[in-house]
């Protein structure tokens, strides 16, 4: 990124287990470079800003501040199953999803790993530690290979010092995403796995569906991921899919899940 790194600087490329060894540094070349597969690529801060102005988060800002924040921002990519941060971990920057998606998880005293969210291009995550500088409040893990643009908590509240009005849209951020815990506590105590699979792809669907010819596909996710944000078993979900594709609700193929009728699956809901 042009400003906000130098030659010489470095960038950590993450291995794909989930552990917290450190791997060696790669020398950051200048502007906004990063390892992505195998080869080296560049983001210019005009593409940064460009993106910055697509996710809510940053909408409204005008021009000049998302290139400032470009300027700031760090490119970091991480392997499938990668560990970002670890629940409890010292707060650190607030990232904004790029490429990829991220799940937001749990884990119980038993090891049981519970999905609270799943987070695609455009998303931000790590927002509440960066904002009052406490630990983690959940562990956040690669779901596939992930691009992300990290800005640290200190240029996070140096921004906010600057631009006030900032603060406003990361209030409504954390209100909409407090809302939504409240709606999964409300899907858990009272709908019925059939109520809360309808709601959990009717979700997706709105924050990261694709409009195709046959429906609106959702990128892949594994039974056993469905069956973590809902709660339930890898058996039960995996059944309960076959149910709606014999009821023409979806299709299942390789590249994700196609919902072919919105309007039937919402009806769920309120049966």
């Amino acid at each position: 990124m042009s400003g906000s790194k130098r030659a010489g600087e470095e960038l950590r490329v993450f291995s794909p287990r989930r552990t917290r060894s450190r791997i060696p540094p790669i020398v950051y070349p200048p502007q906004a470079t990063y390892l992505e597969g195998s080869a080296i690529i560049t983001i210019p801060d005009s593409d940064v800003s460009a993106m910055l102005g697509d996710a809510t988060i940053f909408r409204g800002l005008g021009g000049a501040d998302r290139d400032e924040l470009a300027r700031r921002m760090v490119p970091r990519t991480f392997a499938r199953g990668h560990v970002i941060f670890h629940r409890d971990d010292a707060a650190g920057s607030l990232h904004l999803v790029r490429s990829g998606s991220v799940q937001v998880t749990l884990e119980t005293e038993d090891g049981k790993e519970t999905v609270l969210a799943l987070f695609g291009p455009g998303a931000c995550f790590g927002e509440i530690a960066a904002l009052d500088g406490a630990g983690r409040s959940a562990t956040v893990i690669a779901a596939e290979p992930t691009t992300t643009l990290a800005l640290s908590r200190e240029d996070l509240m140096a921004f906010i010092h600057e631009r006030p009005d900032f603060a406003l849209q990361l209030i409504s951020l954390l209100a909409s995403r407090l809302r939504r815990t409240d709606a999964r506590l409300e899907d858990a105590y009272f709908l019925d796995l059939d109520g809360r699979l309808a709601r959990c792809l009717v979700g997706l669907a709105e924050e990261r569906g694709e409009s195709i010819a046959d429906g609106i596909r959702i990128p892949p996710l594994s039974q056993s991921d469905l069956a973590a944000m809902l709660g339930s078993t890898r058996v039960s979900v995996n059944k309960l899919l076959g149910a709606y594709q014999d009821a023409g609700l979806i299709a299942m193929h390789s590249d994700g899940i196609v919902i072919g009728d919105m309007d039937r699956l919402r009806h769920r809901l309120d049966r």
